[in-house]
């Protein structure tokens, strides 16, 4: 009986509380459309943010880079590095508003299954399950590796010169060709588990 009024007490009191959104969707693509990767940030996503803001400084620092060393320029590979810039950038905007979309449905779940007879969990746990994508080597392995790449565009040492110059080309080629496999053994396996379900 005691427990019942307990648990009473605090349905009634989660009632009366008026959910607090401090994630709003406005201001989350405000900040993404000032600054790539600020609207995550703000969303608490904070390894997507940094990975957008990573993307749009290497993509920059390397138009940069091709664009003032002494080697033939090449104008496709420029062209392409350029276009880059948009894409991900109308992509962050794109993708923060649907994370904010996500994050308000998570947070609203969270209020009526406190409502409920179910154990009520606290923002912590709802953050720590939205983040669990999040965790991982990748995140660090991107960071070292763009880091290295700005500095080499930056530092413009010769021998990194001398490297693009000989092998830039298949180089650039063979990532297009691993990135579009990955990308495809992405969808071969959505595709698979689509059908075991």
């Amino acid at each position: 009986m005691k427990r019942r009024r307990q648990l009473n007490q605090k349905t009634r009191a989660v009632q009366h509380k008026p959910v607090r959104n401090r994630t709003h969707k406005f201001i989350a693509g405000l900040l993404s459309a000032i600054i790539p990767g600020l609207g995550h940030i703000y969303l608490r996503l904070y390894m997507r943010g940094l990975t957008f803001m990573l993307l749009v400084l290497l993509d920059l620092s390397a138009v940069l880079y091709f664009s003032s060393i002494g080697i033939q320029i090449n104008v496709p590979l420029l062209i392409l590095l350029a276009l880059c810039i948009p894409v991900i950038y109308f992509y962050n905007v794109y993708d923060v508003l649907q994370s904010a979309d996500w994050v308000m449905m998570r947070r609203r779940r969270a209020v009526t299954q406190a409502t409920s007879d179910k154990p009520i969990s606290n923002e912590r746990s709802i953050r720590d399950a939205m983040m669990v994508w999040e965790r991982g080597i990748s995140f660090g392995l991107l960071l070292i590796v763009g880091g290295s790449l700005m500095v080499m565009f930056f530092r413009k040492p010769r021998w990194f010169q001398e490297i693009l110059a000989m092998y830039g080309g298949y180089s650039f080629a063979v990532l297009m060709i691993v990135g579009g496999l990955l990308l495809f053994g992405r969808e071969f396996w959505v595709m698979l588990n689509k059908k075991k379900m």
